[in-house]
């Protein structure tokens, strides 16, 4: 026989498909839960399921399941009326049973609300319910937001700058709702779709990452007169100031940039890890021939196929099955454990050394490569 706590869990379990009734204003109640009705053998244990099962019912409480009985013969129990079928009866038996009211009220409150203000989102609402419950608290603040983007599209200010009734760090809090509502209700020349970045998206300002530059041909630095063989810069501001070279070398590891020995009519630059993509918006490297050095491992790979989705004729320095072989006995030390397929993009040894160090969990991290290796393979790839 079910008890009291297991019918409040399946009342629970249908707690999702009465939001979705609701949404489409559709019948719901009465609902019958299915479960075992049989009583147990034991004469004593069946009468205490029984009495349980009232205590806990609407018949007691005044809210919860109810029951109906019919009247059987059994031959263990005698003729006696048995419970027939468990069912809630109204939507306040099922949200108080489970203790849901209030936060359905929140819900429909915050569904009404926004079908009135903004019908366009009704098919979000339909497929985030969770998400709305989880933020129907910041509902006002959030239409505050919509509402300014629709009549300031791109504002092309700093979040906080902006003159919303909310906390400076609202926006970078509800970026993934936010997203989801302005691409729907912004007209869709207002937004940068290609754009992963929430401010760069919707054409907001933010602190844009500095990029580490180092010069590394005196006759180079001389032409573009720049008074510093190494200076950091601004993504944008660099974008917009193009360096006349012929080389590039995109190193991760700040020291080994600033160690990188001259080379001809070439730049070096740095710091950079997963958003070596945002180089991107320096079409100017268009055209250059580059290099890509950074850590043997599975993700310094990774960011070698990325930066070759931008530009596709980037070379490896360093990063080839034979600089695994011969450094990862030596200072090799533990990856993050990852062994996901090869990313596109690797060339054929690229491919080798990814794999191997895949299986066997291997990192080599760029500066404990000796200078003597650098320079040597600088000279083998022309370079140097």
């Amino acid at each position: 026989m079910i008890d009291p706590e297991q019918i409040r869990r399946k009342a629970a379990n249908l707690y999702p498909a009465w939001q979705a009734a609701w949404l489409n204003d559709e019948p719901f109640f009465p609902k019958v839960i299915p479960c075992n009705k049989r009583l147990d053998e034991n004469l004593s244990v069946a009468i205490e399921s029984i009495r349980r099962l009232r205590a806990g019912s609407k018949e007691l409480l005044g809210y919860g399941y109810s029951f109906s009985w019919k009247e059987k013969n059994s031959r263990l129990h005698g003729r006696n009326q048995f419970p027939e079928q468990i069912y809630l009866e109204s939507p306040e038996d099922m949200l108080r049973l489970i203790g849901k009211k209030n936060e359905f009220e929140a819900f429909t409150t915050a569904v009404e609300t926004i079908r009135r203000r903004f019908p366009a989102l009704d098919s979000w609402i339909r497929c985030h319910r969770a998400e709305l419950v989880s933020s129907a608290g910041d509902l006002e603040g959030l239409l505050a937001v919509v509402d300014y983007f629709i009549a300031n599209p791109r504002p092309d200010r700093f979040a906080r700058e902006l003159p919303i009734p909310v906390d400076t760090k609202f926006i970078e809090r509800n970026r993934p709702i936010l997203r989801s509502w302005l691409d729907l209700l912004l007209p869709p020349h207002t937004i940068r779709a290609h754009e992963e970045h929430f401010e760069r998206r919707f054409g907001l300002r933010y602190t844009e990452p500095l990029i580490l530059v180092r010069v590394l041909d005196d006759e180079l630095l001389e032409r573009a007169k720049l008074p510093w063989h190494e200076f950091a810069v601004p993504l944008h501001t660099l974008a917009d100031s193009a360096i006349e070279c012929d080389r590039v070398l995109i190193v991760e590891n700040k020291v080994n940039l600033l160690t990188m020995p001259k080379i001809s009519g070439a730049i070096a630059l740095g710091g950079l890890g997963n958003a070596v993509i945002d180089l991107r918006y320096l079409t100017w490297l268009a055209g250059k021939a580059i290099w890509y050095w950074g850590d043997l491992d599975v993700e310094g790979f990774e960011i070698l196929s990325r930066l070759r989705s931008v530009f596709p004729r980037t070379e490896g320095l360093l990063m080839d099955e034979e600089t695994v072989t011969k450094f990862c006995d030596r200072i090799g030390i533990p990856g993050s454990g990852r062994n996901p397929s090869a990313p596109p993009g690797l060339h054929t040894t690229e491919r080798s050394a990814f794999q191997t160090c895949a299986a066997k969990n291997i990192r080599i991290e760029q500066e404990r490569v000796s200078q003597l290796a650098v320079v040597e393979a600088l000279h083998l790839t022309g370079l140097g």
